[in-house]
This record gives structure tokens, C-alpha cells and sequence, in this order.
């Protein structure tokens, strides 16, 4: 039988795919990521490693715990991991917010939306079968009616709810309600600012109603035998730097005040900043794949970690050798994402049935061309000076922010920078490097 061609893998490397606990390419690295564990998340909840409630514990109800690391890091797989440990505990919604909302226009009016929908699902599982008191459910209701529905400027919400659905009023009329206006606010609808102005506007007397009404549903499940609602909320590692600003900061004592147990995911650079955020949320982080030491001693069972990554998508066949496999694990920094960018790189520069060396180092200068235009002049010089503290240099200024946020610098356990190996390449910093060298 004729072994399948290399461009047969090619696909195996989108790092769109979403990679659950049973996809043929989850490959867990909780273990390679230097000091980090799941024990933090797992504690804040009062859970142990397998996911079951701790002995005499009781599940905690209004948790509150921001998620965050470098942006194609892992987040996303590694919260889905979480969502399948919660899941014996808790009554766990997994909201993937890029696949609900406008990533690049996210405002809390929206997720507070999402939110009430996701409540609303809850309610409507017929394996649950949960019948909300009126006394509960109405003040909800009748917030969404007098303030969005009978509004003029709303009108053709209410008219994409169908006449039957509006008969039955009560839950269906509010999940198609929520479902229509998530599509209004994703599509960016002329009133989109409006409809979040009105939700902001009217926010503390809806969290009076929402509230109670989570409190309810938790009574609900509670007599289900059931554990209390915990909403991941996937996405929002992925805001601009000026939206996540708005939505961690301004935003985020909002957030807080909604009686219910949230993990957010947050860009490294809101976790590392200090403020109203650090106060209102437990920080969990997820650092790089620690593949060599801060002194830049290579960690090689790490490597190896990576290797099998790759080789769960592609055999190593497709590759003239292990050894250049490793050499793209290497450059990548432990970043997954930048991990399967290269490869993919590799498919481009392609003539052949194999991935040589010669093929990963064109890929390594092709992928490293990319950061050139993130790092300004005036960074050259402070990459070096990082790099050559191993680890000691950590203080946060704006301009490393800025680089953290965009891969130049990358973090690892137990918290220390170091600039990416593709950067390094880079023409400019092997200029600033040997200028150090020379005046130190």
C-alpha cells in the first residue's frame, strides 16, 4: 500500500483547528511548561487534580479567575481541558467568544448578552429539566421587554422572533431574544452602540434581576444533585490592545459584580499589570514550553515534548531527520502556534517529498521576517540587555509590554523573559548584540 504523500499533512497544521481532550492531536504539556501546574485553577474551585470536589469542601458559587498567557500558547486547548475536569463538579458552559461575538468590537454589553443566553440554555436542557420560578425569571424578562423590545429603535428585533415562539413568551421567547440580538451585535447592526448603550445604561438593575436569577438556577441544580454554573469565556485573550484595555479596566468591575464563577482569558499584558484587575481576579498564567534555561541551556526533554506535537500530525518520514525537527522546535520559542506557523512555512518553500534542513532554515528566516516590523530601534538594545541578564531583568515598563503582547518577548516559569529565537536571527539584534559585547 502506498504510504500517503507529505501533502496529504499539510492541513493537520492550521492552528485555527480547535484541539479538544479528544481530537488525534491533543497532546498534553502541562508537564513541560517549567513551574506551572493546575493546581492554582483546579484549588480556586476547590477541586483536586482528577476534577472531584475536595474532601469537606463545598463548590465555590462566584469565583472569579483570569486565564491569560501569550497569545497561541495553548490557552484555548488548555481551557478546554479545564471545561472536561469542571464538568464533574460543576454545571460548566464553554462560551468560545470569536465563535459568538465580534472579537475585534467586544464590548461587557455583549458578553453580558452571551451570558444571559448561556443561562437561558441552561434552563431550556431538557436533561436537566429546570423549571424557573416566575418570580425569578420575570424581572428578567420584563427588563429585556421595557428596555430593548418596546423600544422604537429596536423594532426589527422583536420582529425576528417567530409568532410562535412569541406565544409561548416565558424561556423561548428569551433565548430567541438573546439569540437574535448576539446576531445584531456580531453583524454590527446601525444601532449596535445603541443597544450597548441601553444595556449599560440600565446595567445595575438588570444585575439586581440576573443575579437572582443565577442564584435560582444554582438552588435548581443544587436539588439535582447538580453543581453550580461556571462559564469559561474563551476569546478575549485575543482583543486589541486598546479594546482590552477598555474591557479589563473600565469594564471590569462590571464583570465582578455577576454572582456566578467566570474564568475570563486575558493577554499576558493585562496580567502582568497591577490595578483594579489584580484585585478583582485570582490570576492563573500559562507560560511557554520551557525549552532551555534562562542561561539558554536547552531542556531537551521539552524538545521532545514538541517533537511529538508534531509527529502526532505528521510522521517523521515527511522529514529528512528527527534533528530538524528539533531545529523548528527550537526556533519556535516553546510556542505552539509559532511552532505550526513554521511548519507550515516549510510547506510553502516545499519542492520535494521531505522537509530538509535546508527547507526549516528558509521557513526560520521567512517566519522571522515578520517580527521584524513589530520591534522598533529603540527596542534593539533593551532585547539584548534582557537576554543577557538570564532572567534577572523584569521590570515592566510600556515598551515591554508592547513586546510581550506581540511575541517579540516571551515569558516563562518561573517568570522571566527572554526574546524570541526568531528575533534573535534577526540582522538588527545580532548588531545590537555585538555592540553590547563590545562595551561590556
Amino acid at each position: 500500500m502506498t504510504e500517503p504523500s507529505i501533502w496529504s499533512y499539510q492541513d493537520n497544521f492550521d492552528f485555527r483547528r480547535d484541539i479538544d481532550p479528544d481530537s488525534p492531536f491533543h497532546h498534553p504539556l502541562e508537564g513541560h511548561r517549567g513551574q506551572y501546574s493546575r493546581r492554582k485553577m483546579l484549588t480556586a474551585f476547590h477541586l483536586d487534580s482528577g476534577g472531584r470536589l475536595r474532601p469537606g469542601a463545598k463548590p465555590k458559587d462566584a469565583e472569579a479567575v483570569l486565564f491569560g498567557g501569550h497569545i497561541g500558547c495553548g490557552k484555548s486547548t488548555e481551557l478546554r481541558d479545564y471545561a472536561r475536569l469542571f464538568q464533574q463538579t460543576y454545571t460548566v458552559h464553554h462560551l468560545e467568544l470569536t465563535k459568538l461575538l465580534d472579537i475585534n468590537n467586544l464590548r461587557f454589553s455583549d458578553l453580558l448578552i452571551a451570558l444571559v443566553h448561556a443561562l437561558t440554555n441552561t434552563f431550556a436542557d431538557e436533561k436537566l429539566s429546570l423549571r424557573p420560578d416566575p418570580v425569578f425569571l420575570n424581572p428578567v424578562l420584563g427588563w429585556f421587554d421595557t428596555r430593548i423590545v418596546k423600544q422604537e429603535r429596536f423594532k426589527d428585533i422583536e420582529g425576528e422572533i417567530k409568532t410562535d415562539i412569541k406565544a409561548q413568551g416565558g424561556l423561548p421567547w428569551l433565548a430567541s431574544l438573546m439569540a437574535t440580538m448576539t446576531a445584531k451585535v456580531r453583524g454590527g447592526a446601525s444601532y449596535r452602540e445603541e443597544l450597548r448603550r441601553e444595556i449599560r445604561d440600565g446595567f445595575l438593575q438588570l444585575l439586581v434581576h440576573f443575579n437572582a436569577l443565577i442564584v435560582h438556577a444554582n438552588a435548581l441544580l443544587a436539588h439535582q444533585r447538580r453543581g453550580p454554573l461556571l462559564f469559561i469565556m474563551d476569546g478575549t485573550d485575543k482583543l486589541s490592545k486598546d479594546d482590552a484595555q477598555a474591557f479589563f479596566h473600565a469594564d471590569v468591575n462590571q464583570l465582578g459584580q455577576i454572582m456566578t464563577n467566570l474564568i475570563v482569558c486575558a493577554p499576558i499584558s493585562v496580567l502582568l499589570e497591577s490595578g483594579i484587575t489584580a484585585q478583582r481576579f485570582t490570576k492563573v498564567q500559562l507560560p511557554m514550553v520551557k525549552i532551555f534555561e534562562a542561561d539558554g541551556t536547552p531542556r531537551e526533554q521539552d524538545e521532545d515534548a514538541l517533537i511529538d506535537l508534531v509527529l502526532k500530525r505528521m510522521p517523521l518520514r515527511c522529514f529528512d531527520d528527527r534533528e530538524t525537527v528539533r531545529l523548528l522546535v527550537q526556533k519556535s520559542g516553546g510556542h505552539v502556534r509559532d511552532l505550526l506557523r513554521l511548519i507550515r512555512a516549510c510547506f510553502s518553500l516545499l519542492d520535494g517529498d521531505q522537509i530538509t534542513r535546508t527547507v526549516a532554515e528558509q521557513a526560520v528566516q521567512e517566519v522571522a521576517s515578520e517580527y521584524r516590523r513589530l520591534v522598533q530601534q529603540s527596542d534593539w538594545a533593551d532585547l539584548v540587555a534582557i537576554d543577557q541578564s538570564q532572567g534577572e531583568e523584569k521590570d515592566r515598563t510600556e515598551a515591554r509590554l508592547r513586546l510581550l503582547y506581540d511575541l517579540v518577548l516571551l515569558e516563562y516559569n518561573s517568570y522571566w523573559w527572554c526574546s524570541h529565537p526568531l528575533v534573535r536571527t534577526l540582522r538588527p539584534y545580532q548588531n545590537a548584540l555585538q555592540k553590547a559585547r563590545a562595551d561590556g
